[in-house]
Parts: structure tokens; sequence; C-alpha cells
């Protein structure tokens, strides 16, 4: 198994710490996704979508840089030390890709909700969708966290 770079352990720290950021932002969401409400077709609380818009766009907006910085500095560096690590790191892209994609769908569900002919039944989709990727991203990232950690001791 190849060594960790000299770097390692502050690209760790800087990964964990963009973690702690998303983590806030996820929090943010899901709490906005919890407060939507939907009586007669019309939204109790506009801001409440706002907020989950907002999260929303700021999620995307970020998480392609952390996506990147993630893949070029920690993933390749274990990526090299041993084929078991690099069949994780090749797995966490993968998963990266696949929130992407969530993201997008997501946002676009969001964009496209005063258009829907069932309001109520757009909001419980968008609440679930919605629910669901938070709950990937927190899962993916306990991962993450758990095995750079574990190779750091």
């Amino acid at each position: 198994m190849a060594s960790l770079d000299p770097t390692f352990h502050q690209e760790t720290v800087s990964i964990h710490q963009e973690h702690e950021e998303l983590i806030t932002q996820l929090d943010k969401l899901d709490s906005a996704l919890e407060q939507i409400v939907c009586y007669s077709e019309i939204f109790t609380d506009l801001a409440t979508a706002n907020q989950a818009t907002s999260s929303g766009k700021w999620i995307a907006e970020w998480l392609p840089k952390h996506y990147a910085h993630e893949e070029t500095t920690v993933l390749e560096t274990i990526a090299k030390m041993s084929p078991e690590l690099a069949s994780f790191a090749r797995e966490m892209k993968r998963q990266h890709n696949e929130m992407r994609v969530r993201l997008e769908s997501f946002r676009d569900h969001l964009a496209q909700l005063d258009e829907t002919g069932d309001l109520e039944a757009a909001v419980a989709a968008l609440k679930r969708e919605g629910k669901d990727l938070t709950r990937v991203m927190r899962l993916h990232m306990a991962v993450e966290e758990k095995k750079f950690a574990g190779l750091e001791n």
C-alpha cells in the first residue's frame, strides 16, 4: 500500500469543513421542506418554498466545486494506495454523479412547482424527493468521513 501524501491531512480537514458547510445547508433545506404546506391549491407559506429554492440553488452551485476538490485531492490520493481504495474512490465519484443528477431533478421540480395541475401532489412528491436527496447526501458524507478518518489513524 502506498503511503499518504504529506498534504493528505490538510485536505481531509478541508473536505471535512466543506462537509460541515454542506450539512448546514442540508439542514436548512430539510427544514424548509418540512414547513412547505399546501391547502386548497394555495401555498400557506410561500417563504418556505422560496427557502427550499434558495438552499437548492446554493447546493447546486457549491457542490460541483466541492466534488472537484474532493476528487482531485483526497480521492485521487487514496486511489493510488490499493485496489480496494481505488474501488472506493470510483464508487464515491459515481455517487457524486448520481447526486448531481438527483439535485438537478429536484431543482427542476422546484422551478416547475407553480406550473403543476395538482399542487398538493406535486408538493408531496417534492418533499419526498428533497428528503431522499438530503438523506443520500448525508449518508455519502458519513461514509467518506469514516473512510478518511480510518486512513489517518
